[in-house]
């Protein structure tokens, strides 16, 4: 952190610095509630501190000595230019205890951003110098600001994640208002990372409804369609993942009951779920398939936490039924209960999968050519997985949006698999 000289001065009437002052994340109304009273008990105990004239700490307690009439004292710092001002401001912040771990991430980001800027203006300032005084400069490649050292050494300045550095600094490239908003504790990473992967896929659905991308099996509307457009007994595979949510129970009742009307005689329903309404979901799929056998998905690194229950969770149940009869020796091949899979990928729908979790059932308990369906198809993890493996597919998307994009995928994946 930069360690200016300070000089007390007294009397001075500091000017406030809209850019400096947008660089100072705001107190909540509670902190500065108790600021107030605390400077009315107490008065301004701590010196304003001011550059050349302007406040770069304090603007909290000079707008309520000024609301008050309360009198204050100042102190100026030395520094070389406005940008090692504005270093100084957001070093500064970092000091502040009642900063949540994201805004002090975002506030390390935007300093490890400016050491590169001040950097490269001490380093044209030097060679300039050089250049007057007729010495031969030598020109160093530096450390770019996003690469992995220099992130690492700013996380462990300032006791912070590299992880969440590294994710502002995605964040960054796609909004970089985004970084302010963080450190002004108006949007919490999580929520930032969430709002940009919507903006993602949203401009991949725009993207996909003008490009009109037909067919690959993904009809738009309620999976009801598919009674009607599939033929009795002639699915070899049903693999989805339906909404996991409370309100979402009665799918599974009719999921159960397209499965056991157009799966081929013998033939497995795959579905991924949440633990939550377990019991309720298993029920239901159980009034018109036969139980068959429990799969885990497990999450090498990714958790989500479920608060009603106190749980880190890290594993999906895969529930497999059987359309009834269900077969007593079973001709497919081995398989394992336990699958590993990498975090879920939200870029083309807010609750996808990754294709991991279902790659290797597709793979073992079906053959190219034959015909896998997901009434609930979302961002396109089934089909294009189908495509890639020469496998049939029809499925079925509420949202119109979704669906194209899913087509998109699907067209996409074909290309690349040539």
């Amino acid at each position: 952190m930069l360690k200016p000289k300070r000089t007390p001065v007294l009397k001075l009437v500091p000017k406030v610095d809209q850019e400096f002052a947008d660089l100072i994340a705001p107190l909540s109304p509670e902190e500065r509630q108790q600021l107030e009273a605390n400077i009315l008990a107490e008065g301004c105990r701590d010196a304003l501190v001011v550059w050349r004239g302007l406040l770069v700490d304090g603007h909290n307690r000079l707008a309520i000595c000024n609301r008050h009439g309360l009198p204050y004292d100042t102190t100026e710092i030395e520094l070389p230019d406005r940008e090692s001002a504005k270093l100084w401001i957001e070093e500064n912040q970092l000091g502040r205890r009642n900063l949540t771990t994201d805004q002090r991430a975002a506030l390390a980001y935007r300093i490890m951003q400016r050491r590169v800027v001040v950097s490269k203006k001490q380093r044209a300032a030097k060679a300039g110098s050089a250049r007057s005084d007729g010495n031969l400069v030598v020109h160093m490649r530096h450390q770019d600001e996003t690469t992995p050292r220099q992130r690492e050494r700013t996380a462990r300045e300032h006791k912070i994640s590299t992880r969440k550095l590294r994710e502002i600094a995605s964040l960054a490239k796609i909004d970089p208002d985004i970084v302010t908003r963080i450190a002004n504790a108006e949007i919490s990473l999580r929520d930032a990372k969430e709002a940009m992967l919507e903006r993602v896929r949203q401009a991949k659905i725009k993207a996909a409804l003008k490009t009109h991308v037909r067919g690959e099996g993904i009809h738009t509307g309620h999976m009801r369609k598919l009674f009607r457009i599939l033929d009795d007994d002639s699915v070899d595979l049903i693999c989805t993942d339906p909404p996991w949510e409370h309100k979402a129970l009665p799918l599974y009742t009719e999921l159960g009951k397209l499965a056991q009307q157009k799966l081929k005689p013998g033939g497995f329903c795959l579905v991924l779920c949440g633990q939550l309404y377990l019991n309720e979901i298993i029920a239901r799929l159980s009034e018109s398939l036969d139980w068959y056998w429990l799969s885990a998905v497990v999450f090498s690194s990714a958790h989500s936490r479920i608060w009603t229950r106190k749980i880190s969770n890290r594993i999906r149940p895969m529930l497999i039924f059987a359309k009834r009869p269900a077969p007593a020796n079973a001709k497919h091949r081995w398989f394992s209960d336990l699958v590993q899979s990498k975090t879920a990928d939200k870029t083309h729908h807010a609750h996808g999968q990754d294709a991991g979790q279902f790659l290797d059932y597709i793979e073992v308990l079906t053959l190219p050519g034959q015909l896998l369906c997901d009434p609930f198809t979302g961002g396109g993890v089934i089909p294009e997985i189908c495509a890639t493996t020469k496998r049939k597919f029809i499925g079925t998307e509420l949202n119109p949006g979704i669906a194209a994009a899913a087509r998109a995928r699907v067209a996409a994946a074909k290309v690349r698999k040539g």
